[in-house]
């Protein structure tokens, strides 16, 4: 992939797309003509994106992303003489904004949390502080926080929950003697210091588990279930071995509404079955890899709460 090659003839094409897109806007019953330029520009500039080495899988995902910033700039540079500035100015606020999607979502997938627009730009401004802090002072952690709060005005938590944001913990933990898995105690209760194998001991502990997720899960809304359901079983069952599991076992995790019963029994009773990725889950039900992600982790941390 390269972009200095293979640009200008992009932008000459998208600027011949765009011309006929401002000619079109002043006819008269334009709109079905509007509207098939306008389908053109955006498959312009999603050919020149995925040529583009600067671009990578995870921005050229966000579809919607790139159509709302082309519409957007499209009206904008309509107001300008010059329409032929109209590709390279596209070009550039989109990789600016693609680039800052997928910087959110690694953040919220890191984190586990979800962040708004404005708690990500305060998220950038102490980022942004602290590369400056880093570059005349040192890489002092603790020293950085206390100048971002008493001369930057920033809350203490949130320089620690921004910058520094905790690894989200796993939903599930193993056993010392590595022969079976259940989810853990205290990913209900945090506050709890539990022994794995008492826990891994006892169907009724792992039924209350169970339960607490069910509980959540259930007041999801419906069309979020059915992709939770698969990325929670498949995140279950990448814990066990099959080999060491007891059928006790295999029939308290076919009872929660949460857990996908085929994919359970597919993976007990097929040993060349493969449990699917979390990129497969997300494209059965239409979202990226990143988004499926995102939508565990929340869940995990919803429960981490209750």
């Amino acid at each position: 992939m390269q972009d200095k090659h293979h640009l200008d003839n992009d932008f000459d094409i998208i600027n011949s797309l765009y011309l006929d897109y401002l000619k079109a806007l002043n006819q008269s019953n334009n709109e079905v003509l509007v509207l098939q330029i306008k389908e053109k520009i955006v498959v312009a500039f999603w050919k020149t994106l995925q040529k583009a080495s600067s671009i990578t899988s995870e921005m050229i995902e966000h579809t919607d992303v790139l159509v709302q910033k082309i519409y957007y700039c499209m009206d904008e540079c309509a107001k300008y003489d010059n329409p032929l500035c109209f590709s390279k100015y596209t070009y550039t606020s989109i990789k600016r904004a693609l680039g800052a999607k997928v910087d959110i979502e690694q953040f919220e997938i890191k984190s586990g949390m979800h962040i708004t627009d404005p708690e990500n730009r305060k998220r950038k401004k102490i980022e942004n502080a602290y590369k400056q802090f880093k570059s005349f002072n040192s890489q002092d952690l603790n020293a950085f926080i206390e100048y971002a709060v008493n001369h930057l005005g920033f809350g203490k938590i949130e320089v620690e929950e921004y910058l520094f944001p905790k690894q989200s913990l796993s939903l599930f933990a193993q056993s010392k003697d590595d022969d079976e898995f259940c989810i853990a105690d205290k990913y209900v209760d945090t506050t709890k210091v539990i022994d794995n194998t008492e826990i891994l001991n006892s169907a009724e502990q792992m039924q209350t588990q169970f339960k607490a997720i069910d509980d959540l899960w259930l007041k999801q809304k419906e069309d979020a279930r059915m992709v939770l359901s698969e990325l929670l079983t498949r995140e279950l069952l990448a814990e066990f071995k099959k080999n060491s599991v007891s059928g006790s076992v295999i029939d308290i995790l076919k009872q929660p509404q949460f857990m996908c019963k085929q994919m359970i029994e597919s993976f007990f009773t097929d040993l060349d079955y493969q449990l699917p990725t979390q990129q497969e889950i997300g494209q059965k039900y239409g979202i990226t890899k990143s988004a499926a992600s995102v939508k565990l982790k929340r869940f995990i941390e919803k429960l981490k709460e209750r």
